[in-house]
C-alpha cells in the first residue's frame, strides 16, 4: 500500500469537509426562522450518524460488540469511549449553538469563530501530545485563517 495513501485521503477528506460544511452553513442560514433550530441540528446529526454507522459496519463491524468493551479484543478502551462521547456531546452543542448563531450574525463571523477549534487542536497536538511540527500543518492553519478573515 502506498505510504502516501493516507495523506491523500486526508487531503480529500479535508476538501470534502470544507465543501459540505459550507453547504451546511448555507442551508441552515436559508432555513432561517421557519424551522426551529433544534430540528436543524437533529436533521444534520441524524444524517451524519447514519453515514457513520454505515461506515463502521463496513470498515470495522467489531466496534458494535459493546459487550467486549474493556477487553483486549475491543478497539476502544473505556477512556477512549468516554472521550469519544464527550467529543460527540460538544459537537452537538456546537451545532446547536451554530444554528442559533446563524439567525443573528453574519455567516463569515461565525465561520471565523469556528476556526478557533483549529487553533485549539493544533495547540493540543504540539503542546500536550508533543507531536512533531510539520510545515504542512502550519501552512494549512495559515491558509485557513487567512481565507476565513479575507
Amino acid at each position: 500500500m502506498d505510504k502516501y495513501l493516507y495523506y491523500y485521503f486526508g487531503i480529500f477528506s479535508a476538501i470534502l469537509y470544507t465543501i459540505f460544511a459550507s453547504l451546511q452553513s448555507y442551508e441552515m442560514r436559508k432555513m432561517g426562522a421557519n424551522v426551529h433550530q433544534s430540528i436543524k441540528t437533529f436533521y444534520y446529526g441524524a444524517l451524519q450518524s447514519i453515514l457513520t454507522l454505515c461506515w463502521i459496519a463496513v470498515a470495522g463491524p467489531g466496534l458494535f460488540a459493546f459487550w467486549k468493551m474493556g477487553t483486549d479484543s475491543y478497539p476502544l478502551s473505556w477512556t477512549q469511549f468516554l472521550a469519544s462521547t464527550g467529543v460527540g456531546f460538544f459537537s452537538w452543542l456546537n451545532q446547536e449553538s451554530l444554528s442559533i448563531c446563524l439567525t443573528v450574525i453574519n455567516l463569515g463571523t461565525a465561520s471565523s469563530f469556528n476556526n478557533l477549534a483549529l487553533l485549539v487542536s493544533l495547540s493540543v497536538d504540539f503542546g500536550y501530545l508533543h507531536r512533531e511540527v510539520f510545515t504542512s500543518d502550519l501552512a494549512g492553519v495559515v491558509l485557513i485563517i487567512t481565507f476565513s478573515v479575507a
